[in-house]
Protein backbone atom coordinates (compact mmCIF):
# COMPACT_ATOMS: atom_id res chain seq x y z
CA UNK A 1 0.00 0.00 0.00
CA UNK A 2 2.88 2.05 -0.63
CA UNK A 3 2.57 5.92 -2.15
CA UNK A 4 5.19 7.20 -4.18
CA UNK A 5 5.02 10.89 -3.56
CA UNK A 6 7.44 12.47 -5.13
CA UNK A 7 10.33 14.42 -2.62
CA UNK A 8 10.08 13.93 1.52
CA UNK A 9 9.56 18.21 1.69
CA UNK A 10 7.34 18.68 -1.13
CA UNK A 11 4.94 21.38 -0.65
CA UNK A 12 1.50 20.99 -1.99
CA UNK A 13 -1.07 24.27 -2.83
CA UNK A 14 -3.71 23.56 -0.90
CA UNK A 15 -1.38 22.89 2.66
CA UNK A 16 -0.80 26.80 1.69
CA UNK A 17 -4.25 27.30 2.49
CA UNK A 18 -4.86 25.53 5.45
CA UNK A 19 -2.02 27.16 7.28
CA UNK A 20 -3.09 30.21 6.28
CA UNK A 21 -6.73 29.69 8.84
CA UNK A 22 -4.05 30.30 11.57
CA UNK A 23 -3.78 33.64 10.20
CA UNK A 24 -7.25 34.07 9.30
CA UNK A 25 -6.82 34.22 5.53
CA UNK A 26 -8.64 30.41 4.94
CA UNK A 27 -11.99 30.42 3.43
CA UNK A 28 -12.74 26.77 1.78
CA UNK A 29 -14.61 23.99 2.12
CA UNK A 30 -12.53 21.50 3.13
CA UNK A 31 -10.20 23.78 5.81
CA UNK A 32 -12.33 25.73 8.51
CA UNK A 33 -10.99 28.85 9.56
CA UNK A 34 -10.30 28.35 13.05
CA UNK A 35 -11.27 31.43 15.34
CA UNK A 36 -11.91 32.20 18.64
CA UNK A 37 -15.36 32.42 18.38
CA UNK A 38 -18.11 32.05 16.01
CA UNK A 39 -18.86 36.09 15.58
CA UNK A 40 -15.12 36.75 14.88
CA UNK A 41 -15.21 33.89 12.11
CA UNK A 42 -18.49 35.28 10.77
CA UNK A 43 -16.80 38.66 10.23
CA UNK A 44 -13.83 37.63 8.42
CA UNK A 45 -15.62 35.29 6.59
CA UNK A 46 -18.18 38.10 5.07
CA UNK A 47 -15.11 40.49 5.06
CA UNK A 48 -13.01 38.17 2.29
CA UNK A 49 -16.30 38.00 0.23
CA UNK A 50 -17.19 41.89 0.06
CA UNK A 51 -12.96 42.22 -0.80
CA UNK A 52 -13.10 40.13 -3.55
CA UNK A 53 -16.07 41.88 -4.93
CA UNK A 54 -14.36 44.85 -5.00
CA UNK A 55 -11.07 43.59 -6.29
CA UNK A 56 -13.59 42.30 -9.72
CA UNK A 57 -15.12 45.89 -10.38
CA UNK A 58 -12.17 48.12 -8.98
CA UNK A 59 -10.98 49.59 -12.33
CA UNK A 60 -14.42 50.22 -13.22
CA UNK A 61 -15.72 51.92 -9.80
CA UNK A 62 -13.75 54.23 -7.41
CA UNK A 63 -16.56 53.89 -4.91
CA UNK A 64 -15.74 50.56 -4.31
CA UNK A 65 -12.24 51.07 -4.01
CA UNK A 66 -12.89 53.14 -1.02
CA UNK A 67 -15.16 50.29 0.35
CA UNK A 68 -11.91 47.93 -0.13
CA UNK A 69 -9.86 50.25 2.40
CA UNK A 70 -12.88 50.61 4.81
CA UNK A 71 -12.79 46.63 4.78
CA UNK A 72 -8.81 46.39 5.31
CA UNK A 73 -9.53 49.23 8.34
CA UNK A 74 -12.50 46.89 9.62
CA UNK A 75 -9.85 43.68 9.41
CA UNK A 76 -7.42 45.53 11.55
CA UNK A 77 -9.71 46.65 14.25
CA UNK A 78 -11.40 42.91 14.21
CA UNK A 79 -7.51 41.76 14.64
CA UNK A 80 -7.05 43.77 17.29
CA UNK A 81 -10.05 42.80 19.07
CA UNK A 82 -9.52 39.40 18.93
CA UNK A 83 -6.36 38.42 18.54
CA UNK A 84 -6.45 35.13 16.81
CA UNK A 85 -4.11 32.04 18.20
CA UNK A 86 -0.50 31.96 16.80
CA UNK A 87 -1.21 28.63 15.21
CA UNK A 88 -4.18 26.26 15.19
CA UNK A 89 -4.19 24.56 18.34
CA UNK A 90 -6.96 21.66 17.07
CA UNK A 91 -6.62 20.10 13.61
CA UNK A 92 -9.73 20.36 11.41
CA UNK A 93 -12.44 17.63 11.88
CA UNK A 94 -11.38 14.31 11.71
CA UNK A 95 -10.47 13.67 7.48
CA UNK A 96 -10.47 10.14 8.94
CA UNK A 97 -6.89 10.54 7.36
CA UNK A 98 -6.45 6.90 5.87
CA UNK A 99 -3.83 5.35 3.87
CA UNK A 100 -1.47 2.67 4.23
CA UNK A 101 0.87 4.44 2.85
CA UNK A 102 4.53 4.42 2.55
CA UNK A 103 5.78 8.10 1.70
CA UNK A 104 8.80 6.95 0.74
CA UNK A 105 11.78 8.91 -0.89
CA UNK A 106 12.98 8.63 -4.47
CA UNK A 107 16.60 9.06 -4.93
CA UNK A 108 16.65 12.11 -6.30
CA UNK A 109 18.63 12.29 -9.73
CA UNK A 110 22.23 14.38 -9.49
CA UNK A 111 21.86 17.51 -9.98
CA UNK A 112 18.03 17.61 -9.84
CA UNK A 113 15.22 18.11 -12.18
CA UNK A 114 17.14 21.40 -14.06
CA UNK A 115 15.20 24.62 -13.86
CA UNK A 116 16.30 28.04 -14.30
CA UNK A 117 17.95 30.46 -11.64
CA UNK A 118 15.72 33.16 -10.38
CA UNK A 119 16.57 37.09 -11.07
CA UNK A 120 18.76 38.54 -8.83
CA UNK A 121 16.40 40.84 -7.37
CA UNK A 122 14.19 37.84 -6.52
CA UNK A 123 17.27 35.87 -4.37
CA UNK A 124 17.74 38.91 -2.67
CA UNK A 125 13.93 38.43 -1.32
CA UNK A 126 14.60 34.67 -0.96
CA UNK A 127 17.45 35.36 1.29
CA UNK A 128 15.80 38.02 3.48
CA UNK A 129 12.98 35.36 3.98
CA UNK A 130 16.14 32.81 4.88
CA UNK A 131 17.33 34.85 7.46
CA UNK A 132 13.37 35.54 9.09
CA UNK A 133 13.33 31.97 9.12
CA UNK A 134 16.37 31.26 10.73
CA UNK A 135 15.59 33.93 13.56
CA UNK A 136 11.94 32.02 14.05
CA UNK A 137 13.33 28.72 14.15
CA UNK A 138 16.28 29.14 15.88
CA UNK A 139 18.73 26.78 14.02
CA UNK A 140 21.68 28.09 11.78
CA UNK A 141 22.27 27.88 8.13
CA UNK A 142 25.74 25.46 7.73
CA UNK A 143 25.19 24.83 4.20
CA UNK A 144 23.83 27.58 1.78
CA UNK A 145 20.90 26.70 -0.85
CA UNK A 146 20.42 26.56 -4.48
CA UNK A 147 17.38 28.21 -5.85
CA UNK A 148 15.90 27.01 -9.12
CA UNK A 149 12.43 27.61 -10.68
CA UNK A 150 10.96 24.73 -12.71
CA UNK A 151 7.74 24.95 -15.19
CA UNK A 152 4.69 22.50 -14.78
CA UNK A 153 5.83 20.67 -17.61
CA UNK A 154 9.86 20.35 -16.15
CA UNK A 155 7.81 19.10 -12.92
CA UNK A 156 5.73 16.56 -14.42
CA UNK A 157 9.09 14.81 -16.69
CA UNK A 158 10.70 14.49 -13.20
CA UNK A 159 7.89 13.27 -11.46
CA UNK A 160 7.51 10.49 -14.19
CA UNK A 161 11.28 9.76 -14.09
CA UNK A 162 11.50 9.25 -10.26
CA UNK A 163 8.37 7.01 -10.51
CA UNK A 164 9.93 5.02 -12.51
CA UNK A 165 13.45 4.72 -11.14
CA UNK A 166 11.68 3.94 -7.65
CA UNK A 167 9.12 1.64 -8.36
CA UNK A 168 7.36 -0.58 -11.25
CA UNK A 169 4.46 -0.45 -12.73
CA UNK A 170 3.78 -4.03 -10.57
CA UNK A 171 4.32 -1.99 -7.57
CA UNK A 172 1.74 0.44 -8.47
CA UNK A 173 -0.74 -2.25 -9.25
CA UNK A 174 -0.20 -4.33 -6.13
CA UNK A 175 -0.91 -0.99 -4.16
CA UNK A 176 -4.01 -0.59 -6.68
CA UNK A 177 -4.92 -4.19 -5.82
CA UNK A 178 -4.66 -3.57 -1.51
CA UNK A 179 -6.66 -0.49 -1.41
CA UNK A 180 -9.38 -2.62 -3.30
CA UNK A 181 -9.28 -5.72 -1.32
CA UNK A 182 -9.81 -3.25 1.17
CA UNK A 183 -12.60 -1.03 0.09
CA UNK A 184 -10.81 1.61 -0.55
CA UNK A 185 -10.22 2.16 -4.23
CA UNK A 186 -12.63 0.78 -7.57
CA UNK A 187 -10.61 -2.14 -8.66
CA UNK A 188 -9.32 -0.55 -11.91
CA UNK A 189 -7.61 2.00 -10.02
CA UNK A 190 -4.62 3.48 -12.23
CA UNK A 191 -2.37 4.73 -9.20
CA UNK A 192 0.63 5.52 -11.63
CA UNK A 193 -0.84 8.10 -13.46
CA UNK A 194 -2.91 9.41 -10.60
CA UNK A 195 0.12 10.07 -8.51
CA UNK A 196 1.84 11.55 -11.10
CA UNK A 197 -0.95 13.58 -12.22
CA UNK A 198 -2.07 14.34 -8.45
CA UNK A 199 1.62 15.93 -7.95
CA UNK A 200 2.22 17.47 -10.80
CA UNK A 201 -1.13 19.57 -9.84
CA UNK A 202 -0.30 20.29 -6.41
CA UNK A 203 3.63 20.70 -5.55
CA UNK A 204 3.95 23.93 -5.34
CA UNK A 205 7.55 23.94 -4.55
CA UNK A 206 10.43 21.02 -2.74
CA UNK A 207 13.10 21.03 -1.25
CA UNK A 208 15.91 18.31 -2.67
CA UNK A 209 18.62 17.48 0.16
CA UNK A 210 21.03 15.68 -1.95
CA UNK A 211 21.86 18.79 -3.34
CA UNK A 212 20.55 21.69 -1.19
CA UNK A 213 18.29 23.11 -3.65
CA UNK A 214 15.51 24.45 -3.47
CA UNK A 215 12.75 24.51 -6.44
CA UNK A 216 9.45 26.49 -6.97
CA UNK A 217 6.94 25.49 -9.11
CA UNK A 218 6.15 28.07 -12.06
CA UNK A 219 7.42 30.75 -14.06
CA UNK A 220 6.66 33.84 -12.38
CA UNK A 221 8.05 37.57 -12.64
CA UNK A 222 8.36 38.39 -9.12
CA UNK A 223 7.84 36.04 -5.95
CA UNK A 224 4.22 36.60 -4.88
CA UNK A 225 2.93 35.98 -1.53
CA UNK A 226 1.93 32.42 -1.85
CA UNK A 227 5.36 31.73 -3.20
CA UNK A 228 6.89 33.50 -0.65
CA UNK A 229 5.27 31.36 2.01
CA UNK A 230 6.19 28.14 0.24
CA UNK A 231 9.90 29.51 0.11
CA UNK A 232 9.54 30.29 4.09
CA UNK A 233 7.96 26.02 4.41
CA UNK A 234 10.42 24.58 2.19
CA UNK A 235 13.19 27.09 3.71
CA UNK A 236 13.11 25.18 7.20
CA UNK A 237 13.47 21.53 5.48
CA UNK A 238 16.76 22.79 4.34
CA UNK A 239 17.60 23.73 8.19
CA UNK A 240 15.91 20.05 9.42
CA UNK A 241 18.29 18.23 7.25
CA UNK A 242 21.55 20.25 8.96
CA UNK A 243 20.21 18.68 12.21
CA UNK A 244 19.65 14.95 11.37
CA UNK A 245 20.02 13.43 7.67
CA UNK A 246 16.17 13.37 6.24
CA UNK A 247 16.80 10.57 3.42
CA UNK A 248 18.34 8.42 5.92
CA UNK A 249 14.83 9.32 8.19
CA UNK A 250 12.87 7.44 5.35
CA UNK A 251 15.39 4.66 4.35
CA UNK A 252 15.66 3.69 7.81
CA UNK A 253 11.80 2.89 7.75
CA UNK A 254 11.43 2.07 4.09
CA UNK A 255 9.19 -1.56 5.42
CA UNK A 256 7.70 -0.10 8.05
CA UNK A 257 5.30 2.29 6.23
CA UNK A 258 3.42 3.37 9.58
CA UNK A 259 6.50 4.40 11.10
CA UNK A 260 7.71 6.08 7.89
CA UNK A 261 4.73 8.21 7.85
CA UNK A 262 4.96 9.20 11.51
CA UNK A 263 8.56 10.32 10.81
CA UNK A 264 7.11 12.64 7.78
CA UNK A 265 4.69 14.13 10.25
CA UNK A 266 7.39 15.45 12.30
CA UNK A 267 9.20 16.89 9.45
CA UNK A 268 6.06 18.33 7.85
CA UNK A 269 4.10 19.82 11.16
CA UNK A 270 7.70 21.18 11.97
CA UNK A 271 7.64 23.07 8.57
CA UNK A 272 3.99 23.81 8.28
CA UNK A 273 4.48 25.45 11.92
CA UNK A 274 6.80 27.49 10.84
CA UNK A 275 5.16 28.56 7.76
CA UNK A 276 2.27 29.74 10.04
CA UNK A 277 4.69 31.64 12.22
CA UNK A 278 6.39 33.37 9.53
CA UNK A 279 3.62 34.16 7.33
CA UNK A 280 1.58 36.04 10.45
CA UNK A 281 5.15 37.92 11.89
CA UNK A 282 6.58 38.90 8.56
CA UNK A 283 3.57 38.36 5.35
CA UNK A 284 -0.24 39.40 6.43
CA UNK A 285 0.63 42.12 8.58
CA UNK A 286 3.01 43.83 5.63
CA UNK A 287 1.02 43.87 2.57
CA UNK A 288 -0.62 46.62 0.98
CA UNK A 289 -3.99 46.76 -0.39
CA UNK A 290 -3.15 45.23 -3.97
CA UNK A 291 -0.68 42.51 -2.37
CA UNK A 292 -3.74 41.91 0.02
CA UNK A 293 -6.13 41.33 -2.68
CA UNK A 294 -3.44 39.70 -4.86
CA UNK A 295 -3.58 37.13 -1.84
CA UNK A 296 -6.82 36.79 -1.90
CA UNK A 297 -7.26 35.93 -5.65
CA UNK A 298 -4.39 33.18 -5.82
CA UNK A 299 -5.94 31.41 -2.44
CA UNK A 300 -9.03 31.03 -4.62
CA UNK A 301 -7.32 29.99 -7.55
CA UNK A 302 -5.44 27.72 -5.96
CA UNK A 303 -9.12 26.48 -4.58
CA UNK A 304 -9.88 25.92 -8.41
CA UNK A 305 -7.10 24.09 -9.38
CA UNK A 306 -7.20 20.96 -7.41
CA UNK A 307 -9.67 19.07 -9.60
CA UNK A 308 -7.18 15.73 -9.58
CA UNK A 309 -6.90 15.80 -6.05
CA UNK A 310 -10.28 16.18 -5.33
CA UNK A 311 -10.96 13.68 -7.54
CA UNK A 312 -9.37 10.82 -5.91
CA UNK A 313 -10.46 8.45 -3.57
CA UNK A 314 -10.62 9.29 0.21
CA UNK A 315 -7.27 7.34 0.89
CA UNK A 316 -5.42 8.83 -1.24
CA UNK A 317 -6.14 12.22 -0.37
CA UNK A 318 -6.18 12.26 3.65
CA UNK A 319 -2.69 10.13 2.59
CA UNK A 320 -1.71 13.67 1.39
CA UNK A 321 -2.52 15.71 3.90
CA UNK A 322 -1.96 13.38 7.30
CA UNK A 323 1.73 14.39 7.47
CA UNK A 324 1.00 18.57 7.00
CA UNK A 325 -2.39 18.88 8.82
CA UNK A 326 -2.19 15.60 11.74
CA UNK A 327 1.95 16.57 12.11
CA UNK A 328 1.28 20.53 12.72
CA UNK A 329 -1.38 19.52 15.72
CA UNK A 330 1.45 16.71 16.51
CA UNK A 331 4.37 19.33 17.11
CA UNK A 332 2.00 22.31 17.78
CA UNK A 333 1.40 20.03 21.27
CA UNK A 334 5.62 19.33 21.34
CA UNK A 335 5.78 23.26 20.76
CA UNK A 336 3.58 24.07 23.51
CA UNK A 337 5.61 22.10 25.51
CA UNK A 338 8.65 22.89 24.97
CA UNK A 339 9.04 25.74 22.00
CA UNK A 340 11.17 24.70 19.28
CA UNK A 341 13.88 22.99 21.04
CA UNK A 342 11.14 20.52 22.24
CA UNK A 343 10.23 20.22 18.08
CA UNK A 344 13.92 19.72 16.80
CA UNK A 345 14.33 16.78 19.61
CA UNK A 346 11.68 15.21 17.81
CA UNK A 347 13.52 15.34 14.79
CA UNK A 348 16.47 13.05 16.41
CA UNK A 349 13.91 11.41 18.41
CA UNK A 350 11.26 10.27 16.07
CA UNK A 351 7.55 9.04 16.76
CA UNK A 352 7.38 5.30 15.99
CA UNK A 353 3.79 4.81 14.95
CA UNK A 354 0.91 7.10 13.75
CA UNK A 355 -0.83 6.72 17.03
CA UNK A 356 1.76 8.73 18.63
CA UNK A 357 0.79 11.68 16.33
CA UNK A 358 -2.52 10.98 16.67
CA UNK A 359 -2.41 11.09 20.03
CA UNK A 360 0.79 13.41 21.58
CA UNK A 361 0.67 12.29 25.12
CA UNK A 362 1.66 9.14 24.10
CA UNK A 363 5.12 10.47 22.59
CA UNK A 364 5.18 12.55 25.21
CA UNK A 365 5.00 9.92 28.58
CA UNK A 366 7.84 9.62 30.78
CA UNK A 367 6.92 5.67 29.27
CA UNK A 368 5.87 6.05 26.07
CA UNK A 369 3.43 3.98 24.46
CA UNK A 370 5.56 1.90 21.25
CA UNK A 371 4.54 -0.06 18.70
CA UNK A 372 3.87 -3.70 19.74
CA UNK A 373 4.10 -5.56 16.13
CA UNK A 374 2.60 -9.24 16.16
CA UNK A 375 4.49 -12.05 14.63
CA UNK A 376 2.76 -12.66 10.93
CA UNK A 377 2.45 -16.40 9.77
CA UNK A 378 3.44 -16.97 6.16
CA UNK A 379 0.66 -18.04 4.12
CA UNK A 380 3.21 -18.83 0.98
CA UNK A 381 2.96 -22.96 1.86
CA UNK A 382 -0.90 -22.61 2.29
CA UNK A 383 -1.39 -21.32 -0.84
CA UNK A 384 0.50 -22.90 -3.05
CA UNK A 385 3.60 -23.22 -5.79
CA UNK A 386 1.50 -20.73 -7.82
CA UNK A 387 1.39 -17.71 -5.02
CA UNK A 388 4.24 -15.54 -4.54
CA UNK A 389 4.36 -12.87 -1.61
CA UNK A 390 4.34 -9.71 -3.11
CA UNK A 391 4.56 -6.59 -0.44
CA UNK A 392 4.78 -6.72 3.13
CA UNK A 393 4.77 -3.62 5.49
CA UNK A 394 3.09 -2.22 8.50
CA UNK A 395 -0.07 -0.23 9.26
CA UNK A 396 -1.62 2.06 12.39
CA UNK A 397 -3.94 3.57 14.00
CA UNK A 398 -4.10 6.65 10.83
CA UNK A 399 -4.90 3.12 8.39
CA UNK A 400 -7.62 1.97 10.79
CA UNK A 401 -9.63 5.31 10.65
CA UNK A 402 -10.08 5.32 7.20
CA UNK A 403 -10.85 1.89 6.58
CA UNK A 404 -13.45 2.49 9.14
CA UNK A 405 -14.82 5.81 7.69
CA UNK A 406 -14.39 5.13 3.63
CA UNK A 407 -15.99 1.72 4.76
CA UNK A 408 -19.21 3.58 6.39
CA UNK A 409 -18.53 1.31 9.76
CA UNK A 410 -20.96 2.17 12.67
CA UNK A 411 -20.04 3.24 15.91
CA UNK A 412 -17.37 6.12 17.07
CA UNK A 413 -14.58 5.41 14.50
CA UNK A 414 -11.78 6.50 16.23
CA UNK A 415 -12.76 5.30 19.55
CA UNK A 416 -12.74 1.78 17.52
CA UNK A 417 -9.19 2.48 15.64
CA UNK A 418 -7.65 3.60 19.08
CA UNK A 419 -5.77 1.32 21.47
CA UNK A 420 -4.27 -0.72 17.90
CA UNK A 421 -0.43 -1.65 19.03
CA UNK A 422 0.17 -2.76 15.79
CA UNK A 423 -0.28 -4.26 12.16
CA UNK A 424 1.41 -6.55 10.20
CA UNK A 425 0.34 -7.13 6.62
CA UNK A 426 1.45 -9.20 3.04
CA UNK A 427 -0.03 -9.02 -0.07
CA UNK A 428 0.16 -12.62 -1.58
CA UNK A 429 -0.80 -13.05 -5.79
CA UNK A 430 -0.98 -15.95 -7.70
CA UNK A 431 0.37 -16.30 -10.90
CA UNK A 432 -2.70 -15.10 -12.99
CA UNK A 433 -2.45 -12.21 -10.40
CA UNK A 434 -5.36 -13.31 -8.41
CA UNK A 435 -4.50 -11.18 -4.95
CA UNK A 436 -5.16 -12.19 -1.52
CA UNK A 437 -4.70 -9.69 1.70
CA UNK A 438 -3.27 -10.67 5.18
CA UNK A 439 -3.68 -8.31 7.91
CA UNK A 440 -2.59 -9.39 11.79
CA UNK A 441 -3.47 -7.14 14.31
CA UNK A 442 -2.28 -6.70 17.59
CA UNK A 443 -4.16 -4.33 20.37
CA UNK A 444 -3.27 -3.02 23.50
CA UNK A 445 -6.48 -5.43 25.16
CA UNK A 446 -9.30 -7.66 23.84
CA UNK A 447 -11.75 -4.98 24.34
CA UNK A 448 -9.71 -2.67 22.20
CA UNK A 449 -9.64 -5.38 19.43
CA UNK A 450 -13.45 -6.43 20.14
CA UNK A 451 -14.25 -2.83 19.53
CA UNK A 452 -12.84 -2.66 16.42
CA UNK A 453 -13.76 -5.48 14.97
CA UNK A 454 -17.94 -4.72 15.94
CA UNK A 455 -17.04 -1.83 13.66
CA UNK A 456 -15.84 -3.59 10.78
CA UNK A 457 -17.90 -6.25 10.73
CA UNK A 458 -20.73 -3.46 10.00
CA UNK A 459 -19.24 -2.92 6.96
CA UNK A 460 -19.84 -6.36 5.94
CA UNK A 461 -22.33 -8.86 4.63
CA UNK A 462 -23.30 -12.07 5.64
CA UNK A 463 -22.52 -14.64 8.69
CA UNK A 464 -20.52 -17.36 9.53
CA UNK A 465 -16.37 -17.85 8.59
CA UNK A 466 -16.21 -16.16 5.29
CA UNK A 467 -18.37 -12.45 4.60
CA UNK A 468 -18.10 -10.53 1.86
CA UNK A 469 -17.89 -6.87 1.06
CA UNK A 470 -19.07 -6.54 -2.94
CA UNK A 471 -16.92 -8.56 -4.85
CA UNK A 472 -14.19 -9.31 -2.01
CA UNK A 473 -14.93 -11.98 0.58
CA UNK A 474 -13.50 -11.67 3.53
CA UNK A 475 -12.87 -14.16 6.78
CA UNK A 476 -11.82 -13.24 10.36
CA UNK A 477 -9.33 -15.37 12.56
CA UNK A 478 -9.64 -15.27 16.09
CA UNK A 479 -10.73 -12.24 18.12
CA UNK A 480 -9.46 -10.35 20.82
CA UNK A 481 -6.10 -8.93 21.56
CA UNK A 482 -4.46 -10.42 18.16
CA UNK A 483 -6.43 -11.45 14.99
CA UNK A 484 -5.82 -11.99 11.60
CA UNK A 485 -7.79 -10.53 8.78
CA UNK A 486 -7.82 -12.43 5.25
CA UNK A 487 -9.15 -10.70 1.94
CA UNK A 488 -9.58 -12.15 -1.80
CA UNK A 489 -11.82 -12.33 -4.57
CA UNK A 490 -10.93 -16.06 -4.54
CA UNK A 491 -12.94 -17.76 -1.76
CA UNK A 492 -11.27 -21.00 -2.09
CA UNK A 493 -8.11 -19.67 -1.78
CA UNK A 494 -9.22 -17.56 1.11
CA UNK A 495 -10.78 -21.12 2.75
CA UNK A 496 -7.13 -22.60 1.99
CA UNK A 497 -5.41 -19.74 4.14
CA UNK A 498 -8.32 -19.46 7.04
CA UNK A 499 -7.65 -23.46 7.31
CA UNK A 500 -3.92 -22.82 7.61
CA UNK A 501 -3.51 -19.89 10.19
CA UNK A 502 -2.85 -21.26 13.17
Amino acid sequence: MKSRHIGLIVLIALIVLSSLGATGWLWTERHQLISTNATTQAEFTTLKEQITKADEVQDKNRQLQDQVTDLQDQIDAIEQATPLPSIPLTPADPIVPATPVDPSLPTPTPGGPGGVEPPAEMVQLMQRIEQEVIELRGLPEERPVERRFLTREELRAYIVSEMEKESTPDDYRHSGQELWLLGLGPKDLDLQTLFVDMQTEQIAGFYDPETDTFYLVGDRPALAPVDQITYAHEFDHNLQDQVVDLNAGLEQNEFDADRALAYRAVIEGDATLLMSLWTQTYLTNNLSQPELLQLLQEIQAQQEQSTVLDSAPTIVQAGLYFPYQEGLAFVQALYDQGGWPAVTAALSDPPTSTEQILHPEKYLSAQRDEPNLPVRFDLSAALGADWTTATTSTLGEFDLRVLLEDTAAQGDINAAAAGIGGIRYALYESGDQIPLLQLVARWDTAADGDEFLQAFRSTLQGTGDVLRRDDVFVAIKNSGAEFTLLFSPDEAALRSALAALP
